[in-house]
């Protein structure tokens, strides 16, 4: 009797497909595998969900079969898909793509995609050897095979023989890497042949794991005692973790006070008790940071799960969780998809950081998801933050989480001094530079102390515009109505969201003038800046035109941590994680850049921002100084970050927010509208509008919208949106589904529609 599958195809489908047993097999595919199916006119990846049973009577349509099992062991474990079908609902996304997204490597129609397992082969003693060795030394080996008439052993043989022996002692009786013996003797290659037939060696293939560390990172010894406020939280966490019960928890601690300590205590703790752990963190950054503490603490028992990694590095490292070989996972968002089986905890550092959310494809927000993690697992899930955001915040004012609070830095370090110059009121001694008085002497006092200073800037290149100095128009991408930056070290103009690029040297477009000059900041023009103030400085800058090599990136935090740069100029990778006890000064260059993004969240990630950099001063044994330049001195954002007093600002920020049913107080979903013909998408914007007005649960919505989006082209394609609000979580997600459910009618396929639950970014 013919067998029927359930299969999760890689395509925008709203529901799992059912094929039959490939032809010529009668062998059961288990949960897992990837396969490849016939869809349509065309070939498609599909991973197997579990048997699914025929419709009886007549049937609807024919069932084909499979054409390929492209993976014969599971590419995920049978248990995570409860884990996988709840994403496909939530987030309204075909189970197929959610599980490509999950998944490390990226099958093909054609394959299994280009990613294989790396194997090396290893020479091991063969049948007649193995009696031999026991109990002798390999010179002894080799007299005695020459004596022995039967073999015939050559000279370059028996040498062979003898260098193998002398290895595989060497390395405790393990096998002998074959390139390694032809490196230690060049006419190893074609004795090993004879050797094997002889039945004295044996080769064999054996797995390469690529090694994502590259260099060993640095050794970050235990500390010899805790504090009593580490104490005191990791009181509440271990039982919870032998609990075996979903127990969320908000570690809300000031910047320098332990936090990674408590993740490293909680997650030693887990491993003793025999379970496994999940470790997020929000950005590639923040990863390579925390590698080097896990990794002296639990060595091979790590795996790092992280886009930075090489593709074949990411499957290893999926690999060795699959099989149970790496115990702790450490990564970005995508590592909350990691197989880890029996888990026991979850750490979510950073957890207020935007970065969690998953801008396109699959729109999940890792954060979100590492908590539901926690709780099909029946585990603890710690939440860290100095700067909790508001939705987790308010989840422990109502009870749903655990509040655990650190206040004081370790060694009871003061937090720093923090100093608000206002650039409307402020005379400069140099207007031709960014910098305030104030910052320049804090910089050059740094300097004279033998300290290091940190300046953060929100943008990267030199120039965030180019003005037209005639007629006041700025240069804009072709393919997005966005300004172009100056990125004066590869002398292009460069689009930040399409990547185009075009020579500096232009023309303005609407008056055809030849007097356009850069305006506005970033890093890039922050580095010459410092540099010409202080051409004595070794600065060093970090962002993401200079760390695209990671090697890059990790070998100037490797000078920052052994004092080899002065001054450490950067974007948001700099503001967070980082810990340097050299660091006196931080200087935000400017604060303001945030507050002016249409969006309810700018206040809050404004005050977050501030307050992690500001958190990086100050951490060895001088007090921290901070400058923080701005137009808008008085917005409560900057005036509570200066007194790092964050309940008074979610007070604030709640009653901002409240009145106008903005989250925690209602659901939001954020409908977006994408084509090549503005009318089209217009069209199609207020199509879905007028339908979800006419829905027989519109009195439970609030519509805002159709709009354009702030930024309006992006790649030649016109963009509008429709925000939906309903404190009822059920009906916007019912009414969306029901949305999906029109396509092809309501808007036509020229328009893509993206559905953005729990939206992160309004732009």
């Amino acid at each position: 009797m013919a067998c029927f599958y359930e299969i999760a195809v890689d395509a925008p489908l709203l529901h799992p497909l059912t094929y039959a047993q490939p032809t010529g097999s009668d062998d059961p595919l288990p949960v897992g595998c990837c396969v490849r199916v016939p869809l349509g006119n065309r070939k498609a990846v599909g991973y197997v969900l579990g048997p699914a049973e025929k419709e009886k009577g007549e049937p609807r349509f024919v069932i084909k079969p499979i054409l390929q099992v492209l993976s014969q062991k599971p590419v995920f474990p049978e248990e995570l898909l409860p884990f996988y079908r709840w994403i496909a609902r939530y987030y309204l996304h075909p189970l197929g793509e959610v599980l490509r997204t999950a998944l490390p490597l990226q099958p093909t129609s054609r394959g299994t995609g280009r990613v294989k397992e790396k194997l090396q082969t290893v020479v091991v003693p063969g049948a007649q050897l193995v009696d031999l060795i026991e109990g002798r030394e390999g010179p002894e080996i080799v007299a005695a095979l020459a004596k022995d008439s039967t073999l015939q052993l050559k000279k370059a043989e028996l040498k062979t023989l003898g260098i193998f022996l002398e290895t595989f002692t060497a390395q405790g009786h393990q096998p002998v890497l074959r390139s390694l013996l032809n490196k230690l003797y060049s006419g190893a290659g074609p004795r090993i042949k004879q050797l094997a037939s002889a039945g004295l060696l044996e080769l064999a293939e054996q797995r390469v794991y690529r090694d994502p560390f590259g260099e060993p990172p640095p050794l970050f010894p235990a500390p010899d005692s805790l504090t009593g406020e580490q104490e005191k939280v990791l009181a509440e966490i271990l039982p919870a973790i032998d609990g075996e019960a979903f127990a969320p928890f908000l570690l809300f601690g000031v910047t320098g006070c332990g936090k990674t300590e408590v993740y490293l205590q909680s997650v030693g703790h887990t491993l003793a008790a025999g379970k496994t752990a999940l470790v997020l963190v929000p950005e590639i950054a923040l990863a390579s940071q925390l590698e080097a503490h896990f990794f002296s603490r639990f060595g091979d028992q790590l795996a790092v799960l992280h886009s930075g990694l090489s593709d074949g590095e990411r499957f290893d490292q999926w690999q060795r969780v699959l099989q149970g070989k790496a115990k702790v996972v450490l990564g970005a968002r995508s590592a909350v998809f990691a197989p880890l089986r029996n888990l026991g905890l979850v750490v979510v550092d950073e957890e207020h950081e935007p970065a969690y959310k998953q801008e396109d494809g699959l729109h999940y927000n890792g954060r979100d998801l590492a908590v539901l993690r926690a709780n099909m697992a029946k585990c603890p899930v710690v939440l860290g933050s100095a700067t909790p955001s508001v939705i987790s915040y308010h989840h422990c004012k109502e009870g749903k989480y655990t509040l655990l609070q650190m206040q004081k830095r370790v060694a009871n370090q003061p937090l720093p001094q923090v100093q608000i110059i206002d650039l409307t009121e402020t005379g400069r001694s140099r207007p031709d530079l960014t910098f305030s008085d104030a910052l320049i002497n804090g910089l050059a006092d740094t300097l004279e102390m033998g300290k290091q200073s940190l300046l953060f800037v929100n943008r990267r290149g030199f120039s965030s515009s180019m003005l037209c100095r005639d007629c006041g128009a700025i240069v804009q991408c072709r393919h997005c109505e966005v300004s172009l930056t100056l990125h004066r070290g590869r002398n292009r103009l460069l689009c930040h969201y399409c990547g185009y690029s075009r020579s500096p040297n232009v023309v303005c477009d609407a008056c055809g003038s030849t007097r356009v000059h850069g305006v506005g900041i970033g890093s890039e023009r922050i580095e010459e800046e410092v540099q010409q103030l202080f051409p004595q400085a070794r600065v060093a800058r970090l962002d993401s035109d200079t760390t695209a090599n990671r090697k890059h990136y990790l070998s100037t935090l490797k000078d920052m941590r052994e004092g080899q740069v002065d001054i450490l100029i950067g974007t948001q990778m700099i503001a967070k994680g980082l810990h340097f006890p050299g660091i006196r000064l931080v200087g935000v260059v400017w604060a303001d850049s945030g507050l002016s993004v249409p969006d309810y969240k700018a206040a809050e990630r404004t005050f977050c921002l501030l307050s992690q950099v500001t958190g990086r001063a100050g951490r060895g044994e001088d007090p921290g100084v901070v400058i923080i330049q701005t137009y808008q001195p008085q917005h409560y954002a900057l005036e509570l970050a200066q007194k790092h007093d964050y309940p008074a600002f979610f007070a604030r920020e709640i009653a901002v927010r409240a009145p106008l049913a903005y989250p925690p107080f209602t659901r939001l979903v954020n409908i977006r509208f994408s084509g090549a013909r503005e009318q089209q998408v217009q069209q199609a914007a207020q199509q879905v509008a007028g339908f979800i007005r006419n829905h027989k649960w519109a009195s439970s919505l609030e519509l805002l919208g159709p709009t354009p989006a702030p930024l309006v082209k992006i790649r030649d394609k016109t963009r509008w949106q429709l925000l939906i609000k309903s404190s009822n979580q059920q009906v916007l997600h019912a009414v969306c589904a029901a949305v999906l459910e029109q396509k092809g009618k309501l808007w036509p396929s020229a328009v893509r529609l993206g559905v953005d639950v729990d939206p992160e970014n309004m732009m």
